[in-house]
């Protein structure tokens, strides 16, 4: 079994029930990884609008060649100038997460969040992701061989 990128409305709706979001098939794409059949890690990007698209993640495990698909996605075939992604200020763990991914704030909404935090909107560029380099490009392509 092993691991699998994955993709649909299941990997959708795990990331779903984990972010408290809502999630339509129609206007999203998730991309999921799982491990021995059980979902680990899912992506749902929204809201595409040429420019820009929202992201929602879940990782409890992830691969090189996860992180290289899931950037793969919105810059190269989405071919999107910003990621954004809403963050609740009391989830530090993730604001600290994706900041060492190369997120940066951009905007805060005062006690927007679910949790009465507010929600941070944290943005990438594409300069800004080293996913996108070579040696994670050769992942997600061994990775594409093998599935």
């Amino acid at each position: 079994m092993g691991w699998n990128i994955v993709n649909g409305p299941k990997v959708g709706l795990w990331v779903t029930e984990r972010t408290q979001g809502g999630f339509d098939p129609q206007r999203s794409v998730a991309i999921g990884l799982e491990r021995d059949g059980e979902i680990v890690a899912g992506t749902v990007y929204e809201n595409w609008n040429g420019v820009s698209v929202m992201c929602h993640i879940v990782w409890q495990q992830v691969t090189p060649a996860y992180l290289a698909a899931v950037y793969d996605y919105p810059y190269n075939v989405a071919k999107v100038d910003k990621i954004i992604g809403p963050i609740s200020s009391n989830h530090t763990r993730a604001l600290a997460l994706v900041s060492k991914m190369g997120f940066l704030e951009e905007a805060r909404i005062k006690g927007a969040a679910h949790d009465s935090g507010d929600i941070v909107l944290m943005t990438q560029t594409p300069e800004r992701c080293r996913y996108l380099e070579p040696r994670y490009g050769k992942k997600i392509t061994s990775a594409a061989t093998n599935a």
